[in-house]
């Protein structure tokens, strides 16, 4: 077999031509620290990288959902309180107010001072987060949530959807509450509500309400009816007799699983609702007590009406209370859920950037060695090239 000059120099040439290829390869993998550098350089290798930069930019998006939902409760707890030291003040004005040495003019000066009060926590509920979302809106952030109407009573106009964002695979976490939380607070006891009607002209009033069996309490109203100061029989809804008794000061009156406690001396057709406690807003409850503070009175019957009045808005801001709390306790849980889960993605990250690296990064030992092997492969193969190219006659004609 014949081998032609021409073949003789294209092996040398493309010994070097490849020699020079896998320098400049090796050259540029030491430049950028990885191994895999194109696809083509480890086809099942990189197919296992892509998923797992994948993996990671999934686990990275967590993170961020985490972050953006942390950052919300934390203002969102931060309201709370906020309202919280509000009501706690309303109701050290309450009783202020219902001490006996107050006039109609001071307590008309403390409902003043609870206005205002009622004011800031209607600013609280229509607070802005940071992009200008209202915080207890639901999924209608971008309305206001919490309006007074031509009758001057505050509406709710946001719903009770929350949006729901993904802190993991598997787990979701609910981002802020709605203002439902605010607008449908229990009433009294949180079972039922004992109310004298408004036209008594005796000076009975409810000085407390409590539970005797829930499982026997129905969804019906009652009516305890005075006949005189020292009787009283129990109406249902229908107007019919069900119960009567003796009353006397400070002595319960029991209907239904329900216990009713009333002082006072009431008079003949004098009367006290008791109904299902149902819900109302809280500042549904601020209004209310602001108006009986700043309504006169001036006989002991229109006093004790206060005195009754005064003890149900005590209720009621004892449940706005215990409402706040239980949401803050809901926030604290969450942000708990967050730091817990936020360790969790940590440890994910880490796990999977190791991963990666034992694919992609470069043995710089290794690619040391073979860089200086090439070298010296891609030097043998110039110099063979240069004798090959004097293996002519013409080198010996003189």
């Amino acid at each position: 077999m014949r081998v032609s000059t021409a073949q003789v120099f294209n092996s040398g040439i493309g010994a070097i031509n490849r020699g020079q290829g896998e320098l400049a390869k090796t050259q540029e993998q030491m430049a950028t620290g990885r191994r895999i550098v194109t696809p083509s350089d480890d086809p099942a290798g990189a197919l296992q990288a892509l998923k797992i930069r994948e993996r990671m930019d999934a686990v990275d998006q967590y993170a961020r959902n985490a972050g953006m939902v942390q950052s919300k409760l934390q203002y969102e707890e931060t309201v709370l309180t906020n309202m919280g030291d509000a009501l706690h003040r309303v109701r050290e004005l309450t009783l202020q107010g219902m001490n006996a040495t107050q006039t109609n003019e001071s307590r008309a000066a403390i409902a003043q001072e609870i206005r205002l009060l009622g004011d800031s926590l209607l600013d609280s509920a229509n607070t802005r987060d940071a992009n200008g979302e209202y915080l207890f809106a639901g999924t209608r952030s971008g309305s206001t949530p919490f309006v007074r109407n031509a009758q001057g009573d505050v509406e709710y106009l946001g719903n009770g959807d929350v949006r729901n964002v993904a802190i993991s695979p598997d787990r979701k976490l609910a981002v802020g509450h709605s203002g439902q939380v605010l607008s449908n607070i229990p009433r009294g006891n949180g079972h039922f509500v004992a109310t004298p009607d408004a036209g008594n002209s005796g000076t009975a009033r409810v000085t407390a309400s409590e539970v005797l069996d829930p499982t026997q309490i129905d969804d019906q109203s009652y009516t305890i009816s005075f006949i005189d100061a020292e009787n009283y029989e129990v109406l249902d809804s229908e107007g019919d007799p069900v119960a009567t008794g003796a009353y006397a000061p400070d002595q319960a009156i029991d209907i239904g699983g329900r216990r009713v406690l009333v002082t006072g001396t009431p008079q003949a057709a004098d009367s006290i609702a008791v109904e299902p406690a149902g819900t109302q807003s809280l500042f549904a409850s601020i209004d209310q007590l602001v108006a009986a503070l700043e309504t006169p009175r001036s006989d002991s019957s229109a006093v004790a009406q206060f005195r009754g009045e005064a003890d149900m808005a005590l209720l009621n801001i004892d449940q706005a209370m215990d409402k706040l709390l239980s949401v803050r306790t809901d926030v604290g849980g969450r942000l708990n859920t967050i730091d817990a889960q936020g360790l969790v993605n940590e440890d994910q990250s880490l796990q999977l950037k190791t991963m990666l690296s034992s694919i992609e990064d470069l043995d710089y030992a290794e690619a040391i060695s073979r860089f200086s092997l090439q070298q010296v492969a891609l030097q043998a193969a110039q110099q063979t090239y240069v004798q090959l190219g004097r293996n002519s006659l013409f080198d010996y004609l003189r």
